[in-house]
């Protein structure tokens, strides 16, 4: 979704009282809060989205995702961004194998290294996360979680396909990966150290005395007000001297207020 710009008062009451109603639903029974996502381009693609399934407007869009948990599901794989890849942004993954990780490494002194894969979505950064501290001699403990059910599930079951395996080398698919039928599995040595959970960033309580967190591709979608809140958590998720990796599109603009100090281009660490 293209960034947008949003006025002072663009907001969900902004769109009808049909819209704000359905908000209110999708609230009540899956927990997401529109209001925390730009109103402008997430009203613009749901009522896009409604007009394809034919209701007139959103009281009647609200009741037949009450009746129908099938139309509630595919909604929810609409709404939330399932956007991953394998090792995405390569360049970024080479700081970190090569200039994060090692003082991460020296410090846990051969004990877990505890790491949040935040938005992990099918699961491709949570297990990237994993071979990575396992290629440098460490032991990872990843924690992938997301908001979409349908997105753990695959994360859970690690099975891609071809397409989806794009971003691994012959050597990573070799060693952490066995053929799956028309694709490949992420092998036990993979799924002994990396979990799944659901999570809203929103609301749900953030995993605390990290070495990393990963938060990528993700902030880009919140409101300023939604963004400030899930950045003081990602912070406080970490303990002293823990590394906050985000996207190449996501830099933090005033590190300091949220106790970080930038080590390197999308990298910052807890004061």
């Amino acid at each position: 979704m293209a960034k947008e710009l949003v006025g002072p008062s663009d907001d969900i009451k902004s769109y009808g009282a049909d819209y704000v109603y359905f908000c209110l639903k999708l609230k009540k029974l899956t927990g997401i809060d529109l209001s925390s996502y730009k109103p402008r381009q997430m009203h613009r693609r749901l009522e896009n989205y409604r007009n394809r399934l034919g209701f007139t407007d959103f009281y009647a869009f609200s009741v037949a995702i009450q009746k129908d948990e099938g139309k509630l599901r595919a909604l929810l794989d609409f709404i939330t961004i399932n956007v991953s890849e394998f090792f995405r942004n390569p360049e970024q993954w080479k700081v970190l194998k090569e200039s994060v990780l090692p003082p991460i490494l020296a410090y846990r002194r051969g004990k877990p290294v505890r790491i949040w894969s935040a938005g992990s979505s099918a699961g491709q950064e949570a297990y990237s996360l994993a071979i990575t501290v396992l290629d440098a001699g460490g032991v990872p403990q990843v924690l992938g979680t997301d908001i979409d059910q349908a997105s753990l599930e695959k994360a859970r079951a690690g099975v891609y396909s071809k397409e989806e395996i794009k971003g691994l080398s012959r050597f990573y698919l070799a060693k952490y990966f066995e053929p799956h039928g028309d694709g490949y599995r992420v092998q036990d040595v993979l799924r002994r150290v990396v979990s799944f959970e659901r999570r809203n960033l929103l609301t749900d309580e953030y995993p605390r005395d990290l070495d990393l967190a990963v938060c990528r591709n993700v902030l880009i979608y919140f409101t300023e007000q939604g963004k400030q809140r899930v950045l003081r958590g990602l912070a406080e998720s970490l303990r002293p001297g823990g590394v906050l990796f985000t996207g190449a599109t996501e830099p933090v603009f005033n590190p300091a207020a949220y106790g970080l100090t930038q080590i390197y281009p999308f990298f910052y660490q807890r004061s």
